[in-house]
């Protein structure tokens, strides 16, 4: 194992730590992290951790437009993170990877859609009438 693997593998537990720390689940995020010291090392990569090695690993991986948005923007907040001890670290653009699927802008409801979706709520359970009332609440 390289120093540099070693010493990415030790930041990535280190951030994966933090961000737990803080009430997130990360666990999928968690993966992408050690997949990515994983890859690293078995390409023998070294030091500093470019925008060429975060790419190349995003593209490694198939799959839908949606996975590799994520997995960049997993490594953009962790090269982040990782500029703190390595200040040849390079930044990562934001939306290098578009979305397949844009994500809707928020809806607020009308008074009539919110009295229906309360009224739906008190016949989500109709064995177990407690559970309907809760979500009434």
């Amino acid at each position: 194992m390289t120093v540099f693997a070693l010493f990415l593998g030790e930041k990535a537990e280190r951030y994966i730590e933090l961000r737990q720390s803080l009430g997130y689940s990360f666990s999928k995020q968690a993966g992408t992290l050690r997949a990515f010291v994983r890859y690293v090392e078995r390409a023998q990569l070294d030091a500093p951790a470019t925008r060429t090695m975060a790419l190349d690993f995003v593209l490694s991986f198939g799959g839908a437009a949606n996975s590799r948005a994520t997995r960049h923007g997993v490594l953009s907040r962790f090269y982040e993170y990782l500029a703190v001890y390595d200040a040849q670290t390079e930044t990562l653009e934001r939306r290098v990877f578009p979305r397949s699927r844009p994500i809707p802008p928020p809806r607020i409801l009308s008074e009539s859609e919110l009295a229906s979706l309360i009224d739906a709520c008190a016949r989500i359970s109709p064995d177990i009438p407690l559970r309907g009332a809760r979500w009434r609440r």
